[in-house]
Parts: C-alpha cells; sequence; structure tokens
C-alpha cells in the first residue's frame, strides 16, 4: 500500500464487509488490525468504528 492512509481505508472497509458477514449478533472487542514487515501493528480499526462509518456511509 502506498501509504498509512491507504493502509487505514483498507482496514476500515474490511472491518466493515466483515460486520456484514459475521455470523454472531455482537462482536464486542472484535477489531481489524494490520502489521507491518517487523510484525508491530501499525493499524487497528475496532468494529464499533465500523459500524459509525457504515452509518456515516448511509446517509
Amino acid at each position: 500500500m502506498p501509504d498509512l492512509e491507504a493502509v487505514r481505508h483498507e482496514a476500515l472497509r474490511s472491518a466493515i464487509d466483515l460486520l456484514d458477514d459475521a455470523a454472531e449478533p455482537i462482536q464486542d472487542g472484535w477489531a481489524v488490525r494490520v502489521r507491518g514487515g517487523d510484525g508491530a501493528v501499525v493499524v487497528s480499526v475496532d468494529f464499533e468504528e465500523a459500524r459509525q462509518e457504515r452509518a456515516t456511509a448511509a446517509m
């Protein structure tokens, strides 16, 4: 990915997709995490943030 903003956008999009596909109605504590080449987490998007983004996009 070209930069951290692109990584964050993709992580958020993936989290929203997972919300739609989740078998469990409650995903408390769930998150999409992206790790860099050294294994360190560079982006983390929790599902509450994904829910809020999905609701905002639907308006």
